[in-house]
């Protein structure tokens, strides 16, 4: 049986995910699990928002005193202009996924790119260097993937998008971002491309929830020789995991960069070391988990 606090108080801080959906999120099992863990005198909530709305919440955090928030899908570009400060590593990427409240000013983070970087140097110690890049997605979440494949040194980056003009912007961004070439893939290349990387990641929503059987990768390109990082996760494997699993590849779902990428963000709100083994931990009684 789930655990709820029972010791809020007027003094309780709240931090919350703003996304929509959001009513999947396991952020909130996560962060209470740390705060209970240590003691620490917040709150962690789900608020789902529109597009519409997003104006509105950022300016609600300041009216309400929240310490803080994370942001998800859709919002993690638009946000980035309703910020007081931003951190130069978000504003360099263009996507924001942790806000901080100091003293009514907003500040902007991207722990993102922390987040995949530790996810895959779990499975690599040597992290993307020198691996050829396959990254299907052009949002604020494969903004992130880029940003770590480059400062990890990766050889080439290849983007894929439905939208072919946003995977040529994302591309033209991470020109100024390290030495790896950053190249559109046209839909008709793609499997091409997918035999040729080393490294084939989800940076899509494709996979989450009811879509878990489907996959922005084809599912029949993947081989032994691949190395799989979806970012979606949830209480089934989705269909890029499960196959990359029965190719024989090393696959990771999205479990771990959100536990590493939610460590950084518990210290900026915090200023304390997190919690990770707990944190960690938290994600297991996930019975009705289906991605973040």
């Amino acid at each position: 049986m789930q655990a709820y606090r029972t010791d809020i108080t007027a003094q309780t801080r709240l931090v919350a995910v703003l996304g929509h959906p959001v009513g999947h999120s396991l952020s909130p099992r996560m962060h209470n699990a740390a705060f209970r863990a240590q003691g620490v005198d917040m709150v962690y909530l789900a608020f789902a928002v529109l597009p519409e709305q997003l104006t509105s919440a950022v300016d609600g955090m300041k009216a309400l005193g929240m310490r803080g928030a994370n942001v998800t899908v859709p919002h993690k570009e638009a946000v980035v202009g309703l910020l007081d400060v931003v951190d130069p590593l978000a504003a360099r990427i263009g996507a924001v996924n942790t806000i901080v409240n100091e003293e009514s000013r907003l500040w902007g983070y991207n722990t993102d790119v922390e987040g995949f970087r530790s996810a895959l140097g779990s499975v690599r110690q040597a992290g993307a260097r020198g691996l050829r890049c396959l990254v299907a997605g052009a949002g604020g979440a494969a903004h992130a993937v880029v940003a770590a494949l480059s400062a990890d040194e990766a050889s080439e980056i290849w983007i894929f998008n439905r939208t072919a003009q946003r995977a040529r912007a994302l591309c033209e961004a991470a020109s100024g971002w390290g030495q790896a070439a950053c190249t559109p893939v046209a839909e008709e290349d793609l499997a091409a491309r997918i035999q040729e990387a080393d490294l084939l990641v989800n940076a899509t929503t494709v996979g989450q929830g009811l879509a878990v059987k489907e996959s922005a990768i084809p599912v029949d390109t993947i081989d032994s020789h691949h190395l799989v990082m979806d970012l979606v996760y949830g209480a089934r494997p989705t269909a890029l995991v499960a196959a990359a699993e029965k190719s024989g590849a090393i696959a990771l779902d999205g479990r771990e960069m959100l536990v590493m990428q939610a460590a950084r963000s518990y210290s900026l709100w915090t200023g304390l070391e997190p919690p990770v083994d707990v944190m960690r931990t938290s994600l297991d009684a996930r019975e009705d988990a289906r991605e973040r």
